[in-house]
């Protein structure tokens, strides 16, 4: 089985999404738990800039195998379905049977290259997942997406698939230190954008404008006796839909 995950450098500072890093991890787990009787292989893609090679070497520090750099000289913002061409230019070179991403990334939080990616490549995909297992045989794999009001979704899935992983689902392990000396050591397949896309791909959508959220503040005094405001609060939680 081969497993390939997606991973976007944030903050120009070399830090993985942390949903990106999510994502690994559940793809690590698998590969732990299901790597009989076949072996199951991890590896790791990012479109970035130079320096975006930071996340591939912490990618090999927790345990992934191979790592491909698209290399980008972007600046702003880019299309969700640019980075998912790119994505899926490098993923067809390998018949993958899963395909891992964060359920968005932390910087622009769209949530849309994921499921452009599974439109790009024809597979089927489940976004916001919140548990995996592959079934016997490695054909087909079940999942369980988070749905509002605490509800789930299980689905079984064929493969290969694309899946969309939420934050909590499992907890980031760090590099080890020997991995991590290793990593250095580690080849990293590069592409640039001249070689695998002769004409440039056009962007789907645009960004207008980005503006931080207007801050507001609001509150609501509980009046009466202990148990109406109790009660009060127990309608409030409800009509919220956080009970």
């Amino acid at each position: 089985m081969k497993i390939l995950v997606c991973i976007k450098q944030v903050n120009g500072s070399g830090e993985m999404s942390r949903f990106d890093a999510h994502a690994l991890e559940e793809a690590l787990i698998i590969k732990e738990r299901h790597g009989v009787p076949g072996p199951v292989f991890v590896d790791v893609v990012t479109a970035g800039p130079a320096d975006a090679v930071k996340i591939i070497r912490r990618a090999f520090g927790m345990g992934a195998d191979q790592g491909y750099h698209f290399v980008t000289k972007d600046t702003g913002y880019v299309s969700s379905f640019v980075t998912a061409s790119r994505l899926a230019k490098v993923a067809e070179k390998t018949d993958y049977d899963l395909i891992l991403t964060g359920i968005m990334s932390q910087d622009m939080m769209d949530g849309q290259t994921g499921p452009m990616l599974a439109r790009i490549m024809d597979f089927p995909c489940a976004t916001g997942v919140v548990k995996t297992s592959p079934a016997a045989g490695l054909q087909t794999i079940e999942v369980e997406r988070e749905m509002e009001n605490s509800f789930r979704d299980c689905l079984e899935i064929r493969l290969p698939a694309v899946l969309t992983i939420q934050a909590g689902i499992n907890t980031p392990r760090y590099p080890r230190l020997s991995q991590m000396l290793a990593a250095n050591r580690k080849k990293i397949t590069s592409f640039m954008e001249q070689d695998l896309f002769p004409d440039p791909v056009p962007g789907q959508e645009s960004c207008i404008r980005m503006e931080p959220p207007k801050k507001t503040r609001s509150g609501r005094v509980l009046e009466g006796s202990l148990s109406d405001k109790a009660e009060q609060l127990f309608f409030f939680l409800k009509e919220k839909n956080l009970i």
